[in-house]
């Protein structure tokens, strides 16, 4: 058996995994171990607590998520997510990869993951992922590029990993009219959406052909970039878009693409880890109540 530990306040708690179900997910994961985690809350499904991979991997043994039980370590590779469910999830489709599942008793994640809700955006919410021995021995390295370009470009991606980059940091300083709120929700959303716009070009499924996929891609980072760079002024976010934009025609596509999800994810999720949202839905009932809406 292999295991990995999800450490919380000090006290570590087991995920037994499911190598048979999800080889190479799990072997990406456990490469990038030992990591700290940000966690954050869902959105709209529920019950469960989230953070952002470090890896790209497609869907293995597909389980709709709706159907697996609280407890439930898994991978959702659209939104790049490695998800722990504590309780019933609200209505959502996804196919996920499931990676293992928490043994023991679960109160202390359900406590935690309401605690995740209320404090979102408020504090920083943080754990750890290691691995066994055993599980080590499953580990996947990533492939080495001799292309400087795209070493360029891991380069850049490892660094947004690290840390949140000083300008996401100075946005959260600005002041202005409805800033810093303003331009952390559009620079969220628009890395986001740019992020699983990329993800989808990876996918024959997506309807677009070898020979479309680099136009399509110049396309994205163009369109998402005039936010992005032009009216958040995330300029340095901006740069690495353009660069890597610069590639194209030059490198291996599937390469490229890997690497700018990995980049484009993270950095929308550190942009997420600032944003109040169980706050910003008390709000909004207390608006509708006024409106009497409901």
């Amino acid at each position: 058996m292999s295991s990995l530990y999800f450490t919380l306040d000090g006290v570590a708690h087991e995920i037994e995994l499911y190598p048979e179900f999800a080889p190479v997910t799990i072997g990406k994961v456990i490469a990038h171990l030992p990591a700290t985690l940000d966690i954050h809350c869902a959105k709209i499904a529920g019950q469960h607590i989230f953070w952002h991979a470090p890896v790209v991997a497609d869907i293995e043994k597909p389980a709709d998520i709706l159907t697996l039980p609280a407890g439930t370590f898994l991978y959702w590779p659209e939104r790049q997510f490695l998800e722990l469910i504590y309780g019933d999830l609200q209505a959502e489709k996804a196919q996920v990869s499931v990676l293992g599942r928490l043994t023991g008793d679960i109160g202390w994640l359900k406590a935690y993951g309401r605690r995740v809700v209320e404090n979102h955006g408020q504090q920083p919410l943080r754990a750890e992922l290691t691995a066994d021995a055993a599980a080590l021995a499953l580990a996947l390295p990533e492939k080495p590029f001799a292309s400087p370009g795209l070493n360029a470009l891991r380069t850049a991606r490892k660094a947004m990993w690290q840390a949140p980059p000083e300008e996401i940091l100075g946005l959260l300083r600005r002041q202005g009219m409805m800033i810093p709120y303003g331009p952390l929700a559009m620079a969220e959303g628009e890395l986001r959406k740019l992020h699983e716009l990329i993800w989808r070009l990876r996918s024959p499924a997506c309807g677009i052909g070898p020979g479309e996929r680099a136009g399509v891609l110049a396309f994205l980072i163009d369109a998402f970039n005039a936010r992005i760079d032009g009216f958040c002024a995330l300029h340095a976010i901006g740069k690495v878009l353009d660069d890597a934009k610069a590639l194209l025609g030059e490198e291996d596509i599937d390469d490229l693409i890997e690497e700018l999800v990995l980049f484009t994810g993270r950095a929308a999720a550190w942009l997420d880890t600032f944003i109040p949202w169980n706050a910003l839905n008390e709000a909004t009932l207390a608006a509708l109540a006024r409106q009497d809406l409901r």
